[in-house]
Parts: structure tokens; sequence; C-alpha cells
């Protein structure tokens, strides 16, 4: 028996624009709230965070926060950040077989601002200006590039 829905769309093979490609691509790596959260904190850990704190709200669905007292990030890094396989891991095929942090494939970020409304605020530590930079990203496009105060570490 053919469904009705699988009928309309038979034998017609289709290219997905980039935006729906980006989007099932995003949930391979972000498939529901508690995922969202364990990259976070992966992320945190992995930049040295002694602190990480946690907030959600409905489940996940109205918020997730999560913020570290980690290393930080330049504000160069943090746009680059939010971008599709932007990691500052791995180089080359050869690292992935020496790979010791938890995250490394630069997916984690980009997956959650595309399938979110996300902001993400960081302050590389050591440094002495007590301004730090904040990225907002809407759907997967970066909306707003800007400075901001924030303590050394990434929310």
């Amino acid at each position: 028996m053919v469904y009705e829905e699988a009928a309309d769309y038979a034998g017609r093979v289709r290219v997905l624009s980039p935006e729906v490609a980006h989007r099932i691509a995003a949930g391979e790596v972000i498939e529901r709230p508690a995922s969202a959260v364990k990259e976070l904190i992966e992320n945190s850990l992995d930049a040295g965070a002694g602190r990480v704190e946690v907030e959600i709200e409905d489940g996940g669905v109205a918020l997730i926060r999560v913020s570290d007292d980690g290393s930080g990030m330049s504000p160069e890094d943090a746009g680059r950040a939010v971008t599709e396989h932007a990691t500052s891991k791995i180089r080359t095929a050869d690292d992935l077989a020496s790979v010791v942090s938890l995250g490394f494939r630069g997916e984690a970020l980009h997956a959650i601002g595309a399938v979110s409304s996300m902001t993400l605020t960081t302050r590389r530590c050591g440094t002495e200006d007590p301004l730090g930079a904040r990225v907002r990203v809407f759907a997967g496009e970066v909306v707003e590039a800007a400075t901001a105060a924030h303590p050394p570490g990434t929310t």
C-alpha cells in the first residue's frame, strides 16, 4: 500500500534548499534540548571551566543557558564558533586519531543556532579589557555581532 503523501512525491528526487539541509543536519547533532545542554557543558569542560552553571526553563524549550568560567573566546573566534565546521580542536583528518577533548566536530554551536534563537557572549581569560563579544544567531544566521561586558568565560 502506498501512502497518499508518498505518492505525491514518488519518482521525483529534489535537492533540498540549503536552509532545509542545515536544519536536518542540525537535528543530527541536536535531537532535543538535552542534547544541546550536553554539547554546551562539554564545550565548557573543554574550555577548562572550574564552574559551569545551567539554567533551563520549560524543559529547555523556552530557555537553555549555560555559563562557565572557562578560557572564553576572542571576538573573532566567537564569530567563527557559530559557523558550520568551526573548531579549535582539529585541523586535519590525521588529528582525528589523537582527539582528547569531549567535543571536536565544530558542529554544536552551529547546530543549536540553526534550530533556535541563540546568544553567545564571551570574554577571553587574561585580557584586561572588560568587554568581550556577543553574537546573536537566529535560524542559523548571525543577526548581531557586537562588543559586550562579560566576565571571563562564556555564556
